[in-house]
Order: C-alpha cells, then sequence, then structure tokens
C-alpha cells in the first residue's frame, strides 16, 4: 500500500469501525491492513512537515531548516513566548475598521473578520487576544495562530482601547449567528440553520479575538438561557390537559427528544473545538445546570399546588422538615401531623417522571461516551450531584474575581454533573410515606380479594401469566427487566403474587434513583414496603400449601410453588439494582432475610410436593386388591388387560406433567416428574420381584410389566435432556447419583431392565429358564473384557423403533433427527441448545423439510391467506437471521435455504442486489441489509471526506472576499506587513482539488474494500459464493470481482445517488458542490466497475482514472483480487479447522454457537418462532422423518401462534385414560 510522492494528500482511515470479524483470515488481513495504514500515514504526515519546512523555514528560523518539533510546536497555541513588536501604524488602522463598522453598510462584520483572518495568516500577525473578564485560562493566552509578526499583549493602552470596540463588534456579530441556531421550536426536526462547520468556523473566529474560557463561557450563557426557555415553554403548557405532576412529566417527555438532539449537536460542534474536559464542563452548566435549575422550580411550583389540594386539615399545614423522618411514619403519629400526603396517582406520575430522567441521563452518557471518548457508561456513575470547581478557584475572591489576570481558567470537569434528583429532595418525606402506603395498600388489597375468593369455596389457586417489566424508554427496559435463564423462570404465578409484584416493579426506578443521600429515605420506605409484602405473600403462600390435600387440591402445589419461585427471583433482582457501589451510603439494598426464607419456602414446597405425588401413589392409586389377588386361580379379566392400578398411576403421571409443564420452571418441572417416576418405579419393581402368582395369573403380570415398560417409555422423553439420555446409560451416572445429584434417566433405565429381567425370570416356562442359565454359565467360564452396560428393555417393547444396533451405536441419521423432535416436543418449553443442535443436524435437513413441503416450493391451487405469507416470510427472516451469525458454520445457512433459494430463483436477485427493490423476495431484503450496512461504513467516511473538503472551500472562499474592502481600511494596514490582497481561485485550481480529492476517496474504497468484507458474516460470503456458481450467464462481468463485491460495490453506487440518504446516515448536511463531487465519485466507481451507462463519460472521469492508473498501475484490479482472495479464503479456512458444519457438533461447539445467537439483538426471539412453527406442524415432520407416506396431503404451517400449539404434555381426561400419547392402548396385543 506504499504511496509514491506525488500522493502526499492520500492518506487511510484507520478507524474505520469493523462490524464483526468473523474467521482467523479476517484478523490477520485486519491487523496487515492496519500496520500498512499506520506507514502510509506517516509517510503522508512526514511529507506534509517538509512541505511545511519549505514555506516557513526562511522567515521563522532563518537560513537554518526547522527540525519536526520545532514545527509542530508552531501548531501549539500555548507555546507564545517571544513576542515582537509592530509598528506603531496598527492604531490607525484599528481606527480605521472602527469607523467601518461604524457604517451603514450590510455585511461589514464578515468583510472585517475576513480580512482580520486574511491578514494574520497571509502575514503572520498576531492580534491582541485579553479577555474582557478575569477568567482566562492560566494554559490558554488566547492566540489562535503563533506569528512572526505579533502584537503583544502588554500593548500600549490607546491601541487596546482601539482594538477593543472592534473585536466587541465582531463578537456580537458572531453570537448573534450563533444564537440563531437555537431559535426553533420544540419539536421542529431542523434545530440549526447553521450547518456543524458553520458553526465550527464561528467558534474558531470567536478563538481568533478572544480567549477560549471566556467564547466558552459567553455561549454557555446563552444556550443555558435557552434550554431554560424550552423546558420552561414545555413544562407550563398543557395540550392534553395535564396537571400536576403529570404535566411536568408530559411537558419533559415532548421536550426531551428536542433536548437531546440539540446536546447532540453541541457535542459535534465542541468537539471540534476544545478539549473534552471543556465540553463536559459546558454541559454540566448549559444542559444538566438548567434542566436541575428548570426542574427544581416546578417541583416547588407544584409542590405548593398538591400542599394545597391535598391538605387533609385546612389552616393546619405545618411544612415537613427534611431532616426529620419521624413526622412521616404512617402509623406512629395521627394524620393532622402531617401537612398533606401524595396520592397514589401524584407517586405513580413522579416515578415516570424519575423514569424518563433516567434514561435521558444514560442515553446523554453514551453519547457523550461516543462523541468524545470519555468513559461516561462504566458500572460506576459518572453524573454527579454538582459542579466542583476546580481547586484553582479557592484562590477567588469574594467578588468572584481572581486577584491575577493570567492565572484565570476555563470551565472543566472531568465527569458529567447532572443534578436532577435534587429537584425531588423537598417532596422526599411524602414519596416515603406515600411509597409505604401505596405498596401496603395494594397488597393489603389483593390479600384481601384472594381471601374472599377462597371463602366462596374457590381453593383452587388463580394462577396468571407472568407480566414483563412495562415501561417506554428501551435502555430502561433492558436495566430492569430480570435477566435470569428463561428455563429457569416459571410460566405462572399466583394472580395475588403477580399484582403485588407489578406495583413493585412500577416503584422499582424511582428506588433507583433516589440513590443520593438526600433522597435515601424514598429507597428505605421502598426497601420496607417491599420486604412487608414478600413476607404477606409468603404467608399466605405457606397457608395455601398446608391446605394441600385436606381442603385443596393438589394442582395447587405446582402453582405455590412457582409462585414462591417468581417472587425470589424478584427479590433477588431487587436486591441487585438496589445495590449501589457508588458511594458508600447509597448501599440500601433488600434485607437477605426474605430471600432466605423464600429460598427454604421454595425447598419445603418441592419436597411437598414430590413426597405427596410419591405418597398417592404407593398409599391410594398403587393399592388395588382385585388387580393384585396373585393367588386367585382364575385369570384377570381373562388375562386381556392390565391392573386398574397401573392405568391409574400413568394417568396420575400424565396429569401431574401437564400441572408442573403449564407453570414451573422446565428444569424444575422435570427435575420432579423424574424423582416420582422414579420413586413409583422402584416401588413396582420391588413388588413384581416379589410376586408369586398362580398359574392363571401369569398372564396379567406379563400385561402389567408390559404396559409399565410402555408407559415409562412414553414418559422417559419428558425426563431426558438428549438423544443419549433416551437409550443408553452413561456410567458417570453412578458417581453423580453418590455425590448426591440426580440422574433420573440413568436411574429409570436400571429400574426398567429390572423389571425386564423379573418379567423374563416370573412368566418364562421353568425348562427355558433353566437351559438359558446352563448356556450363560457356560459361555461365562472364558474370562472377558467387562462391555458397557446397554439398555436393553427399550429393545424389548419397541424392536423396530430401537433395535440392537440403535442401543448399541446410538441414532443416527433420520432416526436421530425424529429423536430430537420427540424431545423438543415433550419439553416443558424450548429447548435452545436442543432446537440449535436439531436444526444443524444431517446439514440443516429439518428445515429443509419444512420448506419443502410448504407454498414457498410446492405448487398449489388454493391461494394462500395474507396471515400465512406474512407468516412464511416472518419464517423465512427468523431462519436467516439466526443461520447468518453462526460463523463456525458458514454453510449452514445456504443449505437450510436451499430449497426457497432453488425454487424462488434466489441467484438472480443477487446479481441485481443495488437495484430496484420492488416485488424482491424477503431474503432478499435481509441480505440487502448486511450488504448495505457493510457499504454505510464506508460511505460514511466518503461524506465526512465530502463534508470536511467543503469546509475547507468555505474557509478558502474567506479570502476572497464577499464585497470589496473599503479603500479608507486597505490603506491603514501597517506597511511592513507587506499585505496583497488574494486574487479568485482560479477554476483550474478547483478542479484540480476535485480530481485529487476524487483519488483519495477511491483510493479509500478500494483500500478498505477487504475490511468490507470481513464485516460480513461468512454465512453471507458463502451465501453469495454459491450463487456466483449459478450466474454463469454473467460470468464476464464477475470475472475480475466475483459476486460479492459487485453487490458491495453496487450498494455503494447506490448510496452515492442518494444524497438525503447519505445525510440522513452521516447527520450531516451536504451542499451543491459536496453533492457534485460525490456524484463524480460515482460515476467514476462506475467506470472502475465497467459498468455502461447511457451517455457520454465525464472528461473529469477520465483523468481521474487515468491519474491513478499512472500513479499506481492496475492498483484497482490488485485491491479486488485481495477482497475476492479473502472472502473465498475465509470461508474454505473456516471450513477445513472447525471440521465439517454439522458433523460433530459436541455440546461444547453447541453451546458457543448458543452464546453467539443470544448474544445477537432478537436472537432468542427468533429460537421461539421457529421452535413454534416446529411444535405446530409435528406430525407433518414426524410422518417425514419416519418415511410415512400418509401425510402427503399436509402443509407447512407458518401461522402458528403458541397458544394454538397442541401440546404433547396437554391433558384430556377422557382421552388419556387408555391412551399412551395419540396411541390406543391395546392390551390385548400388549399380553
Amino acid at each position: 500500500m506504499e504511496w509514491p510522492g506525488e500522493f502526499p494528500e492520500d492518506h487511510a482511515f484507520v478507524e474505520l469501525l469493523i462490524p464483526g470479524v468473523s474467521s482467523d483470515v479476517d484478523f490477520k488481513q485486519f491487523l496487515k491492513d492496519t500496520e500498512e495504514k499506520l506507514s502510509l500515514n506517516a509517510s503522508s504526515i512526514e511529507q506534509h512537515l517538509k512541505e511545511l519546512q519549505a514555506k516557513m523555514g526562511d522567515s521563522r528560523t532563518g537560513d537554518r531548516p526547522p527540525s519536526p518539533t520545532e514545527v509542530l510546536q508552531w501548531f501549539n497555541t500555548r507555546a507564545q513566548n517571544s513576542l515582537k513588536p509592530l509598528s506603531t501604524d496598527i492604531l490607525d488602522f484599528f481606527r480605521a475598521l472602527q469607523q467601518y463598522l461604524k457604517s451603514e453598510e450590510e455585511g461589514k462584520e464578515e468583510v472585517t473578520l475576513q480580512l482580520l483572518l486574511d491578514v494574520s495568516a497571509q502575514c503572520g500577525v498576531y492580534f491582541p487576544c485579553p479577555s474582557s473578564s478575569s477568567s482566562l485560562h492560566p494554559h490558554l493566552p488566547g492566540s489562535s495562530v503563533d506569528s512572526v509578526h505579533t502584537v503583544k499583549d502588554d500593548s500600549a493602552v490607546e491601541i487596546q482601547e482601539a482594538w477593543d470596540p472592534v473585536r466587541l463588534q465582531l463578537r456580537r456579530f458572531l453570537m448573534d449567528r450563533l444564537s440563531c441556531c437555537t431559535s426553533g421550536p420544540p419539536g421542529s426536526p431542523q434545530l440549526s440553520t447553521m450547518t456543524i462547520l458553520e458553526r465550527v468556523n464561528c467558534f474558531k473566529q470567536l478563538f481568533f479575538l478572544y480567549p477560549e474560557c471566556e467564547v466558552v463561557t459567553g455561549y454557555q450563557g446563552l444556550k443555558q438561557k435557552y434550554v431554560l426557555s424550552i423546558l420552561h415553554s414545555s413544562m407550563s403548557s398543557s395540550p392534553g390537559g395535564e396537571s400536576g405532576f403529570d404535566r411536568l412529566t408530559t411537558g419533559f417527555c415532548n421536550v426531551v427528544q428536542h433536548v437531546t438532539q440539540a446536546l447532540t449537536e453541541e457535542l459535534q460542534v465542541l468537539s471540534r473545538v476544545v478539549e473534552p474536559e471543556v465540553v463536559l464542563g459546558f454541559l454540566n452548566v448549559a444542559y444538566f445546570g438548567a434542566i436541575a435549575q428548570e426542574m427544581t422550580s416546578q417541583m416547588e411550583r407544584e409542590f405548593e399546588t398538591a400542599q394545597r389540594d391535598n391538605t387533609a386539615l385546612s389552616g393546619k399545614t405545618k411544612k415537613y422538615s427534611v431532616m426529620s423522618r419521624a413526622t412521616v411514619a404512617p402509623m406512629e403519629l395521627p394524620l393532622k401531623s402531617r401537612s398533606f400526603s401524595l396520592t397514589s396517582h401524584q407517586l405513580r406520575a413522579l416515578t415516570q417522571l424519575a423514569c424518563i430522567l433516567l434514561g435521558f441521563e444514560r442515553d446523554v452518557r453514551e453519547l457523550v461516551t461516543s462523541i468524545t471518548f470519555i468513559n461516561c457508561t462504566g458500572d460506576t456513575p459518572t453524573l454527579k450531584g454538582i459542579l466542583k470547581k476546580p481547586k484553582e478557584d479557592s484562590s477567588s475572591t469574594t467578588d468572584g474575581k481572581k486577584p491575577t489576570a493570567d492565572k484565570l481558567h476555563t470551565p472543566e470537569a472531568q465527569t458529567l454533573e447532572f443534578n436532577w434528583r435534587l429537584a425531588f429532595t423537598r417532596l422526599v418525606p411524602h414519596m416515603e410515606h406515600c411509597v409505604k402506603v401505596v405498596l401496603d395498600d395494594v397488597c393489603a388489597k389483593n390479600l384481601q380479594q384472594e381471601e374472599r375468593l377462597h371463602s366462596s369455596g374457590h381453593t383452587l389457586v388463580t394462577v396468571s401469566p407472568i407480566a414483563d417489566f412495562s415501561v417506554s424508554n428501551e435502555h430502561l427496559k433492558e436495566d430492569f427487566l430480570y435477566k435470569g435463564s428463561e428455563r429457569d423462570a416459571p410460566k405462572m404465578t399466583a394472580k395475588f403474587c403477580g399484582a403485588i409484584l407489578i406495583e413493585l416493579d412500577a416503584l422499582l426506578p424511582l428506588a433507583v434513583a433516589c440513590r443520593d443521600t438526600s433522597l435515601l429515605g424514598v429507597r428505605s420506605s421502598f426497601v420496607e414496603a417491599c420486604s412487608r409484602a414478600a413476607f404477606a405473600m409468603l404467608g399466605r403462600l405457606q397457608e395455601r400449601a398446608l391446605e394441600v390435600p385436606s381442603s385443596a387440591p393438589l394442582k395447587n402445589l405446582p402453582a405455590l410453588l412457582a409462585s414462591c419461585i417468581h417472587v425470589q427471583q424478584r427479590l433477588e433482582h431487587y436486591n441487585v439494582m438496589l445495590k449501589d457501589s457508588s458511594a458508600a451510603p447509597a448501599k440500601i439494598s433488600l434485607t437477605l432475610l426474605p430471600i432466605q426464607r423464600y429460598q427454604e419456602a421454595v425447598e419445603a414446597l418441592r419436597e411437598q410436593l414430590t413426597s405427596y405425588c410419591v405418597q398417592v401413589c404407593l398409599a391410594c392409586i398403587l393399592q388395588d386388591a382385585e388387580s393384585h389377588d396373585w393367588a386367585d386361580p382364575k385369570p384377570f379379566y381373562e388375562g386381556e388387560r392390565c391392573s386398574f392400578a397401573l392405568q391409574m398411576w400413568f394417568y396420575f403421571l400424565c396429569g401431574l406433567r401437564s400441572d408442573l409443564w403449564s407453570v414451573l420452571p422446565s428444569e424444575l418441572a422435570k427435575d420432579v416428574l423424574g424423582y416420582v417416576l422414579a420413586e413409583t418405579l422402584q416401588l413396582l419393581v420391588r413388588r413384581y420381584s416379589r410376586v408369586r402368582a398362580s398359574y392363571k395369573r401369569h398372564l396379567q403380570i406379563r400385561c402389567d410389566i408390559t404396559a409399565v415398560l410402555l408407559y415409562v417409555e412414553h414418559l422417559m422423553w419428558s425426563v431426558s435432556e438428549s438423544p443419549e439420555d433416551v437409550i443408553l446409560i452413561d456410567p458417570t451416572s453412578e458417581i453423580t447419583i453418590i455425590g448426591g445429584g440426580s440422574d433420573w434417566p440413568y436411574q429409570i433405565h436400571i429400574l426398567c431392565d429390572q423389571l425386564l429381567t423379573v418379567l423374563l425370570v416370573v412368566t418364562a416356562p421353568t425348562s427355558f429358564v433353566h437351559r438359558s442359565f446352563m448356556n450363560s454359565a457356560s459361555k461365562d467360564s472364558a474370562p472377558r473384557q467387562p462391555e458397557r452396560p446397554v439398555v436393553r428393555w427399550l429393545n424389548a417393547i419397541n424392536p423396530d423403533r430401537f433395535p440392537e444396533q440403535v442401543i448399541r451405536d446410538g441414532f443416527t441419521g433420520e432416526a436421530a433427527l425424529a429423536c430430537q423432535l420427540r424431545l423438543l416436543t415433550s419439553d416443558p418449553g424450548c429447548s435452545p441448545k436442543l432446537l440449535l443442535q436439531m436444526l444443524l443436524y444431517e446439514d440443516c435437513h429439518l428445515p429443509r423439510i419444512l420448506l419443502e413441503n410448504s407454498y414457498f416450493c410446492q405448487e398449489t391451487d388454493s391461494e394462500m391467506s395474507t396471515e400465512n405469507c406474512k407468516a412464511g416470510d416472518d419464517f423465512i427472516v427468523a431462519l436467516f437471521n439466526l443461520f447468518s451469525c453462526l460463523n463456525n458454520v458458514p454453510k449452514a445457512l445456504t443449505q437450510a435455504l436451499q430449497p426457497y433459494l432453488e425454487k424462488a430463483h434466489i441467484w438472480k436477485y443477487l446479481y441485481k442486489l443495488a437495484g430496484p427493490t420492488q416485488k424482491a423476495p424477503v431474503v432478499i431484503d435481509c441480505v440487502r441489509a448486511f450488504v448495505k450496512k457493510s457499504a454505510n461504513s464506508i460511505l460514511l467516511h466518503l461524506v465526512s471526506m465530502a463534508v470536511a473538503w467543503q469546509g475547507t472551500e468555505d474557509c478558502s472562499k474567506a479570502h476572497q472576499f464577499k464585497q470589496k474592502v473599503p479603500e479608507s481600511v486597505l490603506s491603514k494596514i501597517p506597511k511592513d506587513w507587506n499585505y496583497t490582497l488574494p486574487d479568485g481561485r482560479k477554476k483550474d485550481t478547483a478542479s484540480e482539488a476535485v480530481i485529487s480529492l476524487t483519488i483519495q476517496a477511491l483510493s479509500f474504497i478500494f483500500t478498505n474494500l477487504p475490511l468490507a468484507v470481513s464485516s460480513l458474516p461468512l454465512p453471507i460470503r458463502f451465501l453469495f459464493q454459491m450463487a456466483e456458481k449459478h450466474l454463469s450467464h454473467h460470468a464476464r462481468q464477475l470475472r475480475s470481482m466475483g459476486l460479492l463485491l459487485w453487490a458491495l460495490l453496487g450498494c455503494l453506487i447506490q448510496g452515492l445517488e442518494d444524497p438525503d440518504a447519505l445525510e440522513e446516515i452521516s447527520g450531516l448536511a451536504l451542499d451543491c458542490r459536496a453533492k457534485d463531487y460525490l456524484s463524480l465519485l460515482r460515476e467514476c466507481l462506475q467506470a472502475a466497475m465497467s459498468i455502461q451507462r447511457k451517455g457520454i463519460p465525464k472528461p473529469t472521469v477520465h483523468r481521474v482514472l487515468q491519474a491513478l492508473e499512472e500513479e499506481r498501475p492496475k492498483w484497482i484490479n490488485i485491491q479486488l483480487q485481495k477482497a475476492r482472495k479473502l472472502c473465498a479464503e475465509s470461508v474454505l479456512k473456516q471450513g477445513a479447522d472447525r471440521g465439517a458444519a454439522a458433523a460433530e457438533l459436541t455440546e461444547q461447539k453447541i453451546g458457543l454457537m448458543l452464546l453467539e445467537v443470544c448474544h445477537k439483538a432478537g436472537g432468542c426471539a427468533y429460537l421461539r418462532q421457529i421452535y413454534h412453527i416446529i411444535q405446530g406442524n409435528e406430525e407433518l415432520l414426524m410422518s417425514k422423518l419416519n418415511g410415512s407416506t400418509d401425510a402427503t396431503d399436509l402443509s407447512v404451517k407458518f401461522d402458528v401462534s403458541p397458544e394454538s400449539v397442541d401440546r404433547t404434555a396437554f391433558f384430556n381426561p377422557l382421552l388419556q385414560f387408555d391412551h399412551i400419547g395419540k396411541k390406543r392402548l391395546s392390551q390385548v396385543c400388549s399380553g
């Protein structure tokens, strides 16, 4: 990437963002390119220093050329030590400027500024820049340009007096221009009539006239008044008729977006002209101080209004003391001792206001971090209460002035200081009381309502779905939402618990916001009320648990257990949210006592549930005297049915599973069912192993044990985690059980094998048993290696599904996929790991089955409904977004969508990806979004280059006076300055500048093409590679660059065609010159890609490409080949290094891929969406995987809601008593 000497202006942007580097090849290429760019930039800087030395060497250091260090010192405005006097003609020049500025001519200020800047730049004159007050920064003398001829700050008084009126009028003119950009009404999309660069130039001109600190302080006051005015206007009005604290909340909500947009512009302007610390100091006063001031003022007004409206006893109003909290305790003092009480509605309005302020605070932190690169988003809060004065202020006098004028400073800050919480200070006692009253009232009302319902004879616990945290600000939703594992979270909770927790969730943001010392009383009140509510709920839950089974059904226990778990998880979440590590006094969190009590209650309820279920089976259900009269010489129902007790045992377990699945967390539900199944099965093994049955009852034993094994095989899918759990015995499970753990599949396999042995020994003929033992003894005489334990009972009851080879080696092929599907649909909820493994198995066989049997790939006479078509498109989007982030398996995306891609002829759309978007399949929109995101990262820098050039042109035009400078002023310029009026820039010079800039832009594009490719996920790159093989008729166009680069450059060209879109994605305004330049760049890019366009190419296009080709022969082709090679090698190397995509999907690999999916926005939602569609089409999938032809007429249904899915665990009492799953139990066959 080494540049010739003729291209000193060309440089590389090292900070080009890479959304996601996907492979080792990408990392290596990124590091190599970065190293080359740094080297290139170093060469460019060195070349510019040499040019500057050549220009300034004679005038600055005589004949000796300056060193690079000396050259760099010229740019240091704090290093001006030696100042040389000027001639006294300067006094006449300043007086002439005064007279000219007093004239009535229009534009006189602009002409004067242009003249002063041009004189300073051309002649090296440094005009005096003292402060008009005593607030000058000690390190900033106020200059912006070091000079050869310099006017000293301690010049004659008359010269200073002549200069001050000039710069004062110019400052007033510039400040008036800046004030115009703050006059927009709230809600207006355009806050400023000036561009960012125009405002930056205004600041630079102000810094030319006055010290930085004085300019920033003056502008700070201007903006503070502006912010106060729009806040006052918005928060004092009520278009919707709101009043009180509702009006404040609505008003601030309406204005917060406007303030955020204005603050963003301020950051973009000030970050270019002053240090980040100065920017923070400005924001603290102009914005955060103003908001805190207006918020406090409005709060005071509403406080007085609320005090009048809410006073319980008129004429006896008494103000609360903030320091005295004894007067606000709700139970200790009578009502008359309180001045007034907040209503619950007012408290909710204050909570909503706190939510909005917290969201604004967080948004601002992220905004400041992204623009100023000062970390304001860490765990330790960086927004503090008050603006602290630097230590130098300790020497200030009582009037705020310093004793010396040369030790003044610019207002700086190290952190953002947002003091909005102080606005709530006066309301603290009333909020403390109201929080307690509201929460206690909600708790009491819901408990009373539950008690009335229970007293009316409704013994079944009423449950409700668990509600998510609801808040308007998405960032806050992420902050306050419980982030526990979905499989560990209950699905339902008792209705009264859910209602109380909703109120606690609603007031949580207020408690979190009150972290300052003066507000801690509110947090303490929330914690106390929360603890009381927690204990009250726990007492009621335990009370209802004691009623089971005497006066309440067993179904209550899972609901009560789920409620306890839910409350415990919410309390733990509150405890985390209320811990504040920023300050020791703020560490007020929930006491651990309620959490520990709930943990104990959860264990007790779990033990009660499992022990009761086991006891019911042992003492009631399995006690069947008629069925188990083994000595009876008569056969039981002629030997054609199993015992009633076993049938009811299975009936009970299916009902229990339904109850557990509907309310409990998935893992806990499986654990409880596994425990009950294993314990009761152990009883059956003991019972049948001791049977001494008559001859006629042998058929019943055979029928019973066979039925038990069939029942267990059906339930086994509900307690297993993987296909290996179903058919294999893990030797390490014994160690797990010995260590106190549980492995229900292992224990169930052992018990069922024992039961099978009982069946063989008890029911087989004696001669057969004797012969078998004798043969076994003779074979065992020779020693042999012990074999791995094998599950025998599954092969015995269903040899077709579980042949010996499967029992020995495990499932393979479609049988393994069918097994995974059965496990997935038998699980209490979505198992993300199992689902992802199933989707990737056998080269994404399952998604292909779904697509092949859908309307996407089948010709149907019936017209598809709009809802089903939209649901189908959503399914395609979910598959695409899921597989596109799996860089470990780059082929998976193409493999999963293969039937759809071929049937819909997607390949041709990829060739025209940047073309018109009408009637394109939905997957094309997904691909286009990825490619455009990569292209936009380049477009952002191209726009920045255009805007920077636009600003340079504006500065150049500043020397081309818009109107003639009066002769009366020109004649007074000191002769020894040798000043001459600049000539206008010639057209050919401007044309050369455009050509040079276009060459730089083209160089930037092709230099960063490899990085743009690296930003695309590997599955997207593989998709383009496969598509290229199907586009042989476009081989000529794609020969040099490939399909991916063709699409990427096409999106770049399309982006350059739309200036409005460029302004939207960059946030920068483009004038006609910048738009013309970007249009020229687009044409050059089209010519470089050999895209034929109508009309004759512009001569400038030919000149640009010719100049680039002369300096760097065939460089564009080299860069294209480099990017194309990276695209191919990264995909191939990833596949070679990490194995054939889904051939060896170990649990660790699946876990890593699942982590990658869940970290992507919407990843978990895509998995759930696919899961529900698989659930809704389980019958079709099973028939296809089992090779059945009965379901040929079935078509995949995409319009499937979670509520409409027929769950395997759904319990139908009228069907389940003689069915195993969906199949009827034929007891004649089982015997």
